[in-house]
């Protein structure tokens, strides 16, 4: 497949850019000044969002629809402030946008204060938008990084409640969405149906679904109140995409998956509150961050920039049991799943960074995973489970784990999977050089976060999910048979990961919804690792991690 390019795809992540946050205008009344055009007549349906997070910038998003079907254009006021009140404003500016945009605005805002809040909202002639709360990266000495680790939230499988558990918690510098924000199929669920309610193909296909998902009064409220740092994955544009198609696309059917992807690409970067890394390369959508001198944090995609299509299983029973050998195509030094560019990126930012932690932002799990464990000296390693994560590309997974044994201090986080996990990262897991007692052996640590609602609830599942159900007591038992490094495993339930960090140590923490079939207000934490700075072994704690005083929240 050709390289995307401006002809597939035009760069609508950014609406035009009247107004700037300068010292000049810190001073700007609230309404229109004289001499400024006037402000247009328009909804803010899907609430305010912000994301990106720098130590002295923002990206700010909302949706500004005229009320007018007559319209063809919509102008609108941001206000900045540093107070829930607007009482200390920060700064001001006039905005627009129209139907090419898909009536969305963006704003990349610089010149802020590093680890404050900042308060924010948009005016129109007619209406003004919630007010939304977002927050700077910190910038030097950070003796604390609290962040909530998401992914995965199927419209249809149920309802979003645990993005509102997190909206709610006060002291979060950003939440980071590993993928699947939203789902490209047409089904209906057992909760909810989707709009459109087809398989998705075109650009107006992708913005409706991105319309409906922006509609949830949950998701509007996570995003009202943190910002969000996002990559996507694979239902994002179609199941199980590498970078020249997709298992779920159908080109006889389904047209040209390039015009596909384009379409799917651009609707993302209207939508989210996310910088276009690279404007010259529209499919990118890798970069870093900053916290201070306490993290690092890659996003990557291993999805659509650089992905070799999926090796066929070589077990002697594909067919029935598709578990596979690392020989044969597996063993093909030349296949990739980042692509020789991002490859190349991480593992220089794994080598250079400076800050204390080392994250990744990851969408499949990145630990070796089997039915049957067995040293690589003996023959491979065993049998693995699965040729789409990075199991299924184990010389490109080996330069990565060459860069990790450099440093101390590494840590994985990973989406996609609808079951939580915590794993030691160790390239041979069943050989004599890791001690699963001890951790000893182990280069990081990955925590895999189970989904939003794409799991569903238990009961849900038929066929050889149900059997997996009713056998997930034993699960994480029969796993950690093959699998020592393997310190965690929930396959029935959703919910998030929080990652608590300072110099000494990182907590991550698996919190939990009973169901999400119905609405309910409740939580609990699961379970609970610490990981010593310079160690990389998992060890359990019992209680949560103490909350951070922080700006108070707006309220809705």
């Amino acid at each position: 497949m050709p390289p995307i390019t401006r002809r597939h795809f035009v760069i609508a992540s950014a609406a035009a850019l009247l107004g700037a946050c300068t010292s000049d205008d810190r001073d700007a009344p609230m309404g229109p000044d004289d001499g400024d055009p006037p402000l247009s007549d328009a909804r803010f349906s899907h609430g305010v969002a912000s994301g990106d997070p720098l130590a002295d910038g923002v990206v700010l998003w909302t949706r500004a629809v005229p009320v007018s079907a007559t319209d063809t254009m919509a102008r609108v006021r941001y206000e900045l402030a540093a107070d829930p009140a607007f009482v200390e404003l920060v700064g001001s500016g006039l905005v627009q946008t129209d139907a090419m945009r898909d009536w969305t605005i963006k704003i990349d805002l610089s010149g802020l204060q590093p680890d404050r809040a900042y308060y924010y909202r948009f005016r129109s002639a007619s209406e003004m938008s919630p007010t939304g709360r977002t927050r700077t990266a910190p910038l030097g000495a950070t003796p604390r990084l609290r962040l909530a680790f998401v992914t995965c939230s199927n419209y249809v499988a149920g309802y979003f409640h645990a993005y509102r558990r997190i909206a709610e918690r006060r002291d979060l510098h950003a939440v980071v969405h590993l993928g699947d924000y939203i789902y490209e199929n047409g089904a209906d669920g057992p909760v909810r149906a989707h709009q459109p309610p087809r398989e998705l193909l075109t650009l107006a296909d992708y913005r409706e679904r991105y319309a409906q998902y922006r509609a949830d009064e949950d998701l509007q409220e996570l995003h009202r109140q943190h910002p969000m740092i996002w990559v996507w994955d694979d239902h994002e544009v179609a199941n199980n995409a590498w970078r020249a198609g997709a298992e779920a696309h159908d080109p006889a059917q389904e047209g040209d998956y390039a015009t596909r992807r384009a379409a799917a690409m651009q609707a993302a970067f209207e939508w989210m509150p996310i910088r276009l890394p690279d404007a010259g390369d529209p499919a990118r959508i890798w970069r870093g961050f900053t916290f201070g001198d306490l993290a690092d944090l890659a996003m990557i995609d291993t999805r659509h920039y650089g992905r070799d299509q999926a090796a066929e299983p070589n077990g002697l029973f594909a067919d029935a049991l598709p578990v596979f050998t690392q020989s044969g195509d597996f063993a093909d030094p030349a296949r990739q799943l980042l692509g020789v560019p991002q490859q190349q990126w991480l593992v220089d930012r794994i080598g250079s960074g400076h800050a204390r932690w080392q994250l990744i932002g990851n969408q499949v799990y990145f630990s070796p995973l089997k039915l049957l464990g067995s040293p690589r000296a003996l023959g491979g390693g065993g049998l693995y489970l699965s040729n789409d994560k990075w199991d299924g590309y184990d010389p490109a997974r080996s330069v990565l784990l060459q860069a990790m044994a450099a440093r101390d201090n590494v840590v994985v986080l990973t989406g996609d999977a609808h079951e939580a996990y915590a794993f030691e990262i160790t390239d041979d897991p069943n050989g004599p050089g890791y001690q699963p007692l001890t951790g000893d052996g182990a280069v990081g640590v990955e925590f895999v976060a189970t989904s939003i609602s794409s799991r569903g609830d238990p009961g849900q599942g038929t066929g050889i999910t149900a059997i997996v159900e009713r056998t997930q007591a034993q699960a994480e038992q029969l796993l950690r048979v093959s699998n020592p490094h393997l310190k965690y495993y929930q396959n029935t339930l959703n919910g998030y990961l929080l990652i608590d960090l300072s110099e000494a140590r990182l907590q991550a923490e698996f919190w939990m919804v009973p169901q999400v079939g119905v609405r309910t207000d409740q939580q609990f934490l699961d379970r609970s690792y610490a990981v010593d700075a310079g160690r990389h072994r998992l060890q359990p704690t019992s209680t949560p991690s103490e909350p951070i005083a922080d700006a108070p929240l707006p309220a809705p």
